[in-house]
């Protein structure tokens, strides 16, 4: 199950833009200072994939396959609602 995530991973920031850490570094300083509760909720969102991606790794290692697959699925669920904000808050920064 481990390569078909990371294959889902893969074409989930391919279908979604790789940013470079100077595009993020700016645009986490401009969601910061015009839209806190998006910040907010970003922050929130990474935090929320940190304790899964954790969990993840813990599971994989007691093999325990069903547990890792529905959790894999809950991982690429929000990260694609992560990076639809992201690029979604991009477009609306670049049209202003």
């Amino acid at each position: 199950m481990t390569t078909q995530f990371e294959e889902r991973m893969r074409q989930l920031h391919e279908e979604y833009g790789n940013l470079t850490p100077e595009e993020r570094k700016e645009l986490r300083r401009c969601m910061k200072k015009s839209n806190l509760l998006l910040f907010h909720r970003t922050e929130r969102i990474k935090h929320e994939l940190l304790r899964m991606e954790t969990k993840r790794a813990q599971l994989s290692l007691d093999d325990d396959q069903k547990d890792l697959a529905e959790l894999e699925e809950k991982i690429i669920n929000k990260k694609r609602d992560f990076l639809k904000l992201i690029m979604k808050y991009k477009q609306t920064k670049i049209r202003r």
